[in-house]
């Protein structure tokens, strides 16, 4: 009798040993589904002057979207970039993308359109020691119309940040979205 009382705590204790384990997968950490994108771009030195650049895609980026733009830059204004990224009502932005900074990168890009950029110094992080480009300003030029592009680079193997639009190298894409008939109009005296 002891000895089945014996073989049946072995047994037991056998059991509870080889379930639990120490070789738990490693979480995979999957890219951001992003429905909703919208760029704000205000005027540093006229707040009521501003350009909005939305894109909607209700299935992620990988599905049907409809990007749209409202307003015009004003040459020889500087404009600071807000970034929204949504995943419905879920922020990605501030629950994803800026706690996993050194996982992400911005780049943008400018066909066409007298604008260029600054990556902020006060901006996050990122990957590869360059700065994420959630904080930028924008600077408007002469008068022209072409496209701004942004696209949001999840694990990057390399970045540079250097040129302030950035580029990178590896990784995959969470979003890459081309807004077109973006325009630079001139100030107007009055």
């Amino acid at each position: 009798m002891k000895t089945i009382k014996l073989l049946a705590v072995l047994f037991m204790s056998s059991l509870v040993f080889t379930s639990c384990s120490d070789d738990d997968p490693e979480e995979v950490n999957e890219e951001e589904v992003i429905t909703n994108v919208t760029l704000t771009f205000t005027n540093n030195a006229d707040p009521t002057d501003f350009v909005i650049m939305a894109n909607v895609a209700p299935n992620g980026q990988d599905g049907t979207f409809t990007n749209s733009v409202t307003g015009t830059f004003t040459s020889g204004a500087s404009y600071s970039l807000n970034i929204v990224l949504l995943n419905g009502d879920e922020d990605v932005m501030e629950e994803d993308i800026i706690p996993e900074a050194d996982e992400h990168f911005f780049t943008f890009a400018v066909s066409g359109i007298d604008l260029t950029m600054t990556r902020d110094t006060d901006g996050t992080d990122g990957a590869g020691g360059s700065k994420l480009g959630d904080k930028t300003t924008w600077t408007a030029g002469t008068a022209s119309n072409g496209n701004v592009q942004i696209a949001l680079i999840h694990q990057p193997t390399s970045t540079d940040d250097s040129d302030d639009f950035g580029s990178s190298q590896g990784g995959s894409e969470d979003l890459n979205i081309t807004f077109t008939s973006v325009q630079v109009v001139s100030s107007q005296v009055l």
